[in-house]
């Protein structure tokens, strides 16, 4: 058994163990392997952050960067007044916007952002758009962590994926006059990571992800080569005293267990991830060098060896001539 706690060894996002070699090795045919026994985690993160809180307002062809301050938001009602107050501060440096007023409905799980409008300004001028752009330039006025971003999932919305789309994210609707009227599309969500990735980095798990798994991966319909070792859901969507720590206990199938090609362990190097490979730590790089994305683990090395080898001839079927029958 290997025991883990990544508080005291890990940099960023990567916590890195150096094995002593003598114990984790194989010769000859013999073959190891590598497979998780038990994970946990606190959920010392937040469910909106940099990687789902920034998005655009849409107006006179120029894009406006609103961010909704990271939290722990727990109801929809607190998640409209920062969603609100977004908005708002980034209506400050638009002429033509008066203010926003964001309601969400239990019902249909859809937000309702109003928009009063100057008196220089028509209806249907008002866009949000959300964009989650891989590769390639963005727009202008678009940044980078808002070109790649899942405030879409947020706010129940469509969006854009290439640099070269043109379309909003929500539906507008038809308001009174100076007031305009932009709803999701599909139900709004508060959390966007339903469980968390444990990559093993430069260690061969055999195993392979589709391109959405990888921020880097050009999305298509191909399986890649991926370093993913483990996925590790969650019991509750959000944050609460009760369920603070992520854990997982194998059921004793060896759920992820992996076999490397190579005859011994030097080095393992591990990341905690989202879905598609980035990391936990967005607001502060520096947190789990702190300790405060500490995580433990138990992981179990097995050798296999093959079955010794018979000595001697080899025994074949046996043959007896009888005398015929009288």
């Amino acid at each position: 058994m290997i025991f883990l706690d990544s508080s005291v060894n890990t940099h960023h996002d990567r916590t890195k163990i150096n094995v002593p070699p003598h114990p984790f090795s194989a010769v000859g045919t013999e073959r190891i392997a590598l497979s998780l026994q038990q994970f946990s985690i606190r959920r010392n993160w937040l469910n909106i952050n940099p990687t789902n809180n920034t998005g655009y307002v849409y107006i006179d062809a120029t894009y406006h960067e609103f961010i909704i301050a990271p939290g722990a938001y727990s109801t929809f009602a607190e998640l409209s007044v920062a969603l609100q107050n977004a908005l708002n501060a980034a209506a400050a440096g638009i002429a033509k916007i008066d203010t926003f007023t964001v309601t969400h409905s239990s019902v249909t799980r859809k937000f309702t952002i109003t928009v009063q409008l100057t008196d220089d300004a028509t209806i249907s001028e008002v866009q949000v758009r959300c964009f989650a752009i891989k590769s390639g330039a963005m727009p202008s006025g678009v940044s980078l962590s808002g070109g790649f971003n899942d405030i879409h999932e947020i706010l129940g919305g469509k969006p854009l994926k290439v640099a070269t789309n043109d379309f909003e994210s929500l539906q507008n609707v038809t308001g009174p006059a100076k007031v305009q009227e932009i709803t999701s599309l599909y139900p709004a969500s508060l959390n966007t990571l339903d469980a968390i990735y444990i990559h093993m980095v430069a260690f061969e798990t055999g195993n392979f992800m589709s391109t959405g798994h990888e921020v880097h991966a050009q999305d298509d319909f191909r399986l890649i080569e991926s370093s993913l070792f483990a996925r590790i859901p969650f019991d509750r969507s959000t944050f609460t005293e009760v369920h603070e720590v992520v854990q997982y206990v194998d059921a004793g199938n060896d759920m992820f267990q992996s076999f490397p090609l190579r005859k011994n362990l030097e080095q393992l190097e591990l990341r905690i991830c989202d879905a598609k490979g980035r990391s936990l730590a967005q607001l502060d790089p520096f947190q789990a060098d702190n300790g405060l994305m500490a995580w433990k683990a138990v992981l179990r090395f097995d050798l296999f060896k093959p079955p010794p080898s018979r000595t001697g001839k080899p025994v074949g079927p046996v043959v007896t001539n009888h005398p015929p029958e009288l």
